[in-house]
């Protein structure tokens, strides 16, 4: 299991451990004496804890995979490269723990606790953050959308991007915060059918994506496998309830997926239309421009 804890969980406490020898060794006063203990005693539950509550995630996981035939790994990077907004743009030392893949009602899913560190103030020491994310594939690469609970930090909604997207719903612009960068995209997304299954009661407190080619719930924190059945159903739901019409749009753009990568299989028409390759203009060949966005022109 050691194995399988990266190196900067243990700084923090190495540098209080390290601190506390040399207030015991250099200082020999009482205050200094006590002081080194209290922060030995620190270091030592701190590790303790984050050791055991990952360990515990892990182990729960790895359970519930060999039960149910889905496959299973203690630690990734494969999601750090898919996704670009938050949690997955912040911090440092980012990876997926505890990552459990397999079929759930005919489709297939993926859930991992996101991991990352950060650090209050320059100077402190490093803090370990992690987001339980759950997904469901899709078949095309869709531009991103938020749907995000009322109560939702406005640093988040910041930190999101794009602008607020109200519907013609009053019980649902009461919920949620819709944040995107294609009003139109939007509300193409939530026609009546979404809106009416957005507005259930399971589907309260997440947080909801729809990203490249998934759609996915996060929340803050470890989450155990107890509920992962309920928040399967949301974003499989959700899945199933985006409009036709929208999918057709994207495949036929060229963003359809069938090998789980969420690059289109083609380029653009900007991309790829006769005359624009010789015409001097950026064509973006080669870069991860996201499903949706207009090319940028490149900075002299």
């Amino acid at each position: 299991m050691l194995r399988n804890v990266p190196l900067s969980h243990w700084l923090g406490p190495a540098a209080l451990f390290l601190v506390s020898g040399v207030l015991f060794v250099g200082v020999s006063t009482p205050f200094a004496m006590l002081l080194a203990g209290v922060l030995m005693l620190a270091a030592g539950v701190w590790m303790s804890w984050d050791f055991w509550m990952a360990g515990r995630h892990r182990d729960a996981y790895a359970t519930f995979a060999r039960e149910h035939g889905w496959e299973y790994a203690a630690v990734t990077h494969r999601y750090s490269r898919r996704f670009r907004e938050f949690p997955f743009d912040t911090g440092r030392a980012l990876r997926q723990e505890a990552v459990a893949a397999g079929a759930f009602n005919g489709v297939q899913c993926a859930t991992f606790a996101h991991v990352y560190e950060t650090r209050a103030e320059r100077d402190s020491r490093p803090m370990t953050i992690a987001h339980q994310v759950t997904l469901a594939e899709l078949d095309v690469a869709l531009p991103r959308i938020d749907i995000v609970p009322q109560g939702v930090a406005q640093t988040v909604i910041t930190a999101l991007g794009g602008r607020d997207v109200d519907v013609e719903s009053h019980d649902f612009n009461r919920q949620w915060r819709v944040i995107a960068t294609d009003a139109r995209y939007a509300h193409a997304v939530l026609d009546p059918r979404m809106v009416e299954r957005l507005t259930w009661d399971d589907v309260q407190g997440y947080a909801i994506r729809i990203e490249g080619a998934a759609v996915y719930v996060w929340q803050r924190g470890r989450q155990g496998p107890e509920d992962l059945a309920a928040r399967l159903g949301i974003v499989t739901a959700i899945a199933r309830r985006i409009p036709d019409h929208v999918l057709r749009e994207f495949r036929e753009l060229g963003y359809g997926v069938g090998t789980g990568d969420d690059r289109p299989m083609r380029g653009p028409d900007w991309a790829t239309q006769s005359g624009v390759l010789n015409s001097r203009r950026y064509t973006g060949i080669g870069m991860d421009t996201p499903p949706g966005a207009a090319p940028h022109e490149p900075q002299h």
